[in-house]
């Protein structure tokens, strides 16, 4: 596992390929992203902007990340098992070969549920595969602290339209 650090985050991760000669290609990653100890613990919720169509998340647009239904309680953005401030995930995708470059992006904030906050400040990390090259390898495309921009909210407010950005 491989660890960096962007704000009060930190991410441990391993990179995944599977590009047998004559098949399709199988990439993500293996990820555990936690909140610095020193930083209130809060519950997360985790965007994706998919490079191919996983599950209901929708490539080429960013997704709420836990395949929940909209719902006016803020517990409907957290993550799978992220209530104490801890992300564990494995995405993989599938594409075929001579797409290009694919690439994948996740954005996570913390979200104080009982005043209905989803905190300005996060993360962006993600990964990218070259689908053309003979030997094709998923690489890191780094983790950066963001501030959360307005197309990011749009999609955060219609999975739970009563929540607030501070």
């Amino acid at each position: 596992m491989t660890t960096e650090t962007a704000g009060i985050f930190t991410i441990d991760y391993k990179l995944r390929t599977n590009a047998e000669a004559g098949s399709d290609i199988q990439f993500g990653m293996d990820f555990t992203l936690s909140q610095s100890k020193t930083a209130a613990t809060l519950p997360l919720t985790q965007l994706v902007f998919p490079a191919v169509k996983v599950g209901t998340n929708e490539p080429g647009q960013w997704n709420v990340d836990n395949h929940l239904a909209a719902s006016d309680d803020p517990t409907c953005l957290i993550f799978p098992k992220a209530n104490e401030g801890t992300i564990k995930d494995q995405p993989t995708e599938l594409s075929k070969r001579g797409k290009g470059v694919l690439k994948t992006k996740f954005a996570v904030y913390r979200v104080n549920v009982a005043e209905r906050v989803v905190q300005l400040s996060g993360v962006t990390f993600g990964y990218q595969i070259d689908t053309g090259a003979s030997k094709p390898t998923t690489a890191f495309t780094g983790i950066k602290k963001l501030e959360i921009p307005k197309d990011q909210q749009k999609v955060i407010l219609a999975q739970c339209s009563k929540v607030a950005f501070r």
